[in-house]
C-alpha cells in the first residue's frame, strides 16, 4: 500500500475482484466510462483480480504502451481485507517490475473513504423509509 498524497497521476486503473458472471460486472464499467468522462484527459481503466478481463497487467501493459508514467491503482472494494492488503499489492509489485519507467501508487479500499460511507449510509436510509 502507499501513502495518497498530491501526486498527479497520468492514469487510474480501477480494479476489482471479478466474476464469472458479466451482469456483476457492469456498474464497473459505467463507472470506468463516467470517471473518464469527468477526468479527461487522464486515461481511466479498468482491470479484475480474476475471472474477468482485463487483469491488472492487461491494463498496465495498454496504459504504459500509450505513455503513461505515473499510475493510479484504485480498489473498488468496501475494505482493506485480504485482496487490498496483500494481493493487488503483489500484482502491483509485478507491474513494476514489467514496466520500470512507471510508477504504481495504491489508494485504499474505496469503500473507506469517507463519502463513500457516507453515500451508503444515505442509501441505507432511503431505502428504509420505503
Amino acid at each position: 500500500m502507499c501513502a495518497m498524497g498530491k501526486e498527479s497521476f497520468d492514469v487510474v486503473i480501477l480494479i476489482a475482484h471479478g466474476a464469472r458472471d458479466a451482469r456483476w460486472m457492469e456498474p464497473f464499467h459505467a463507472l470506468r466510462g463516467v470517471l473518464a468522462e469527468r477526468l479527461a484527459p487522464k486515461k481511466v481503466a479498468l482491470a479484475f483480480m480474476e475471472f474477468a478481463e482485463p487483469t491488472l497487467s492487461d491494463a498496465a501493459a495498454e496504459v504504459t504502451r500509450a505513455g503513461a508514467h505515473h499510475i493510479l491503482v484504485a480498489p473498488l472494494f468496501l475494505s482493506g481485507g485480504g485482496h487490498v492488503a496483500k494481493d493487488i499489492p503483489e500484482l502491483v509489485e509485478a507491474e513494476r517490475l514489467r514496466h520500470p519507467d512507471a510508477t504504481f501508487a495504491i489508494a485504499g479500499a474505496i469503500g473507506e473513504e469517507p463519502e463513500v460511507a457516507a453515500g451508503m449510509l444515505e442509501a441505507i436510509t432511503r431505502l428504509s423509509m420505503g
